[in-house]
């Protein structure tokens, strides 16, 4: 297959018409997406992948490269939002799936690989004494959410403003929307992102502003009576990479105990990828609840959920009243090759090497990105933890969801896609979080710092 990307001779420019190259170079993926659109709403199989003109079509991936049906390769920052750690087709977790395979797809009942991953996990990540597992990010947090209500014998939740944690109708609430819906930053509203939710779960759902420990307790005290829990991302990455400051997860922990609300992570995002165990371990927090997802399982479909033992024995347990438990369940729970594809990926992350690996790149490449930003004088922040990283055009220092929400994403998004006509695709073409994996080489580190400043200069 050809490989058509500018090479180091072909240094792309600033002046080119980025649109008209995209719809050039996408001749066979426009024409898929024009069929699509036949029998898919918007012709994608997710509202994240709308993007404007159309999508490009992936054909196959190999290590830290993504190549697309036009025949065009990319280094990929995008790494299926996250999951891909280890890089496209690593060869120890295919060697696991295809043995799996061989053995079998699922028989909805135990495996020995289960057993092996659960304490991979229990081992890496020290608050998890007992886990269950799911098949996506939304079905781990829908999931450790009821269980805390279960345990907690309440129907209430607060989250964090800004914070994504999938899209069942508990948790579409208080992402981002115009400024009237959103109230007051530092009381906010419980808005809600998606037509079709229930009005009524409004009732279920409070809202507190991330990195404001003190309207964060006014408001987890205000309403201690009703909640069960609180689940966060310990580092918010749906509005970017939004790190916590001054001690913030440290003294939401203390709140929460000191109030007697449970307190969830949702490391779907960071779990195993900011360290073995997760952001946890850098921040020095034990949550009661975890979810994970993403690095998990290898670039196969596969989440969990775990926590404390009487907590996650709530699922188990029977009780006088009716219901007797917190019922939990799935046909494809903890899914053989999946089991098989996180069973190899854990292992491989025993290792501490993958880690210093991941850090050496990450350190060649954010900062290098930030000096390029400064030398141009655009005002730009990148924000970064580990091998993630994201961009805040037009703002430094961002703290709150809101001041990330009011960065500029239009120009993010037109750096993306220069970045992605010219081989790089810095996360999503339309602008998002940007990873590294294994795989990723000092020669892709350095072709990308190439392509990253001339996107610069084209976004100036």
């Amino acid at each position: 297959m050809s490989k058509k990307v500018a090479t180091k001779k072909e240094k792309p420019r600033a002046h080119v018409d980025v649109k008209a190259k995209y719809c050039s170079m996408m001749k066979k993926s426009k024409r898929l997406h024009t069929k699509a659109l036949d029998v898919l709403p918007g012709g994608v199989e997710s509202n994240f992948r709308l993007m404007e003109p159309f999508p490009f079509y992936a054909a196959y991936a190999d290590g830290s490269k993504l190549y697309d049906v036009d025949g065009h390769e990319y280094i990929d920052y995008l790494l299926s939002q996250g999951a891909i750690m280890l890089g496209h087709r690593r060869k120890e977790i295919m060697q696991a799936v295809q043995a799996q395979v061989q053995k079998g797809a699922n028989f909805a009942v135990p495996t020995e690989l289960c057993l092996e991953v659960a304490k991979r996990i229990t081992s890496y990540v020290p608050s998890v004494k007992r886990v269950r597992f799911t098949n996506s990010g939304t079905e781990a947090t829908m999931h450790a959410i009821r269980t805390a209500r279960g345990f907690a014998g309440k129907d209430k939740i607060a989250k964090a403003e800004g914070g994504y944690h999938g899209v069942h109708d508990s948790v579409l609430w208080g992402l981002w929307g115009p400024p009237e819906e959103m109230g007051h930053e530092r009381r906010p509203k419980t808005a809600s992102f998606s037509r079709g939710v229930p009005k009524s779960i409004a009732d279920t759902v409070c809202v507190f502003p991330f990195n404001d420990i003190e309207a964060t307790y006014d408001i987890l005290h205000k309403e201690r009576e009703n909640l069960a829990a609180v689940i966060t991302e310990p580092i918010l990455a749906n509005v970017g990479v939004l790190m916590p400051r001054d001690h913030y997860l440290n003294e939401l922990r203390k709140i929460t105990k000191e109030l007697g609300i449970l307190l969830i992570f949702d490391e779907v995002v960071t779990g195993f990828r900011v360290s073995r165990g997760g952001a946890q371990e850098l921040f020095h927090v034990k949550p009661d609840l975890t979810t994970f997802g993403k690095a998990l399982g290898g670039g196969f479909q596969l989440a969990a959920f775990g926590g404390r033992k009487d907590i996650m024995d709530e699922l188990v347990e029977e009780k006088e009243e009716w219901p007797h438990v917190t019922f939990h369940g799935g046909t494809y729970n903890a899914h053989p090759v999946s089991m098989a594809a996180s069973a190899a990926t854990l292992k491989v992350l025993e290792d501490d090497r993958v880690y210093s690996n991941l850090d050496r790149l990450a350190n060649n490449l954010f900062p290098a990105m930030q000096e390029q930003l400064d030398d141009l004088h655009i005002t730009a922040e990148v924000a970064s933890c580990g091998s993630m990283a994201q961009i805040f055009f037009g703002a430094k220092d961002v703290r709150t969801a809101r001041q990330a929400d009011g960065t500029d994403w239009d120009k993010l998004g037109k750096w993306c896609m220069h970045c992605l006509v010219h081989g790089v695709m810095f996360g999503h073409p339309h602008g998002e979080k940007m990873f590294i994996s294994d795989a990723h080489t000092c020669e892709d580190i350095e072709r990308s710092l190439e392509v990253a400043e001339d996107g610069f200069r084209a976004v100036m």
